[in-house]
C-alpha cells in the first residue's frame, strides 16, 4: 500500500506546488514512511536490510528505513530534499493538508496502514523535520 498511498500524495503536490515528480519523491518519501513506521515496521526492516551497512567486514546496525531513504536522497543531484528547496512554505502546506484530509481522507486512509485522524495529523507527517529520523 506504501507506493499506491506515497503516488497519490507525490501527484497532488507535484501538481498543487509545480514540482518535478522525482523531487517530490525526495521530499515526502521518508516523511510518508515514517509517519506509517508503527503500522509497518517489518516492511521497514526490510527495506533497511536492502540498504543494509556493511563497511569492511563490520556490520552496523541498521538505521530506520525512514533515516536511510532520507541519506539516500541526500545524495542525489537535482532533486530537492526539503520543502523550502520547492518554495513551499509552511502556509501552503497546511492548506495542502487541509484539503488532502478534506477532498481525499476517506481514500488516503483506505490505502493507508496507519489512519490519518485530521488534517493536522496530514501536516504534522508532512512538516516532520528530516533531523527527526
Amino acid at each position: 500500500c506504501y507506493p499506491s498511498i506515497a503516488h497519490l500524495i507525490q501527484n497532488h503536490y507535484s501538481a498543487r506546488f509545480n514540482v518535478h515528480q522525482g523531487s517530490c519523491s525526495g521530499i515526502l518519501s521518508a516523511r510518508i514512511l515514517n509517519y506509517h513506521r508503527s503500522k509497518t515496521l517489518l516492511k521497514q526492516i526490510s527495506i533497511a536490510q536492502v540498504l543494509d551497512l556493511v563497511i569492511g567486514d563490520r556490520q552496523y546496525a541498521l538505521p530506520p528505513a525512514p533515516k536511510l531513504v532520507s541519506d539516500l536522497v541526500a545524495t542525489l543531484p537535482g532533486v530537492a530534499k526539503d520543502h523550502a528547496d520547492a518554495n513551499v512554505d509552511e502556509q501552503m502546506l497546511r492548506e495542502f493538508a487541509e484539503y488532502m484530509y478534506n477532498q481525499h481522507g476517506e481514500k488516503l486512509n483506505r490505502l493507508s496502514p496507519k489512519p490519518f485522524c485530521s488534517a493536522e495529523d496530514f501536516l504534522g507527517m508532512l512538516t516532520l523535520p528530516i533531523a527527526n529520523f
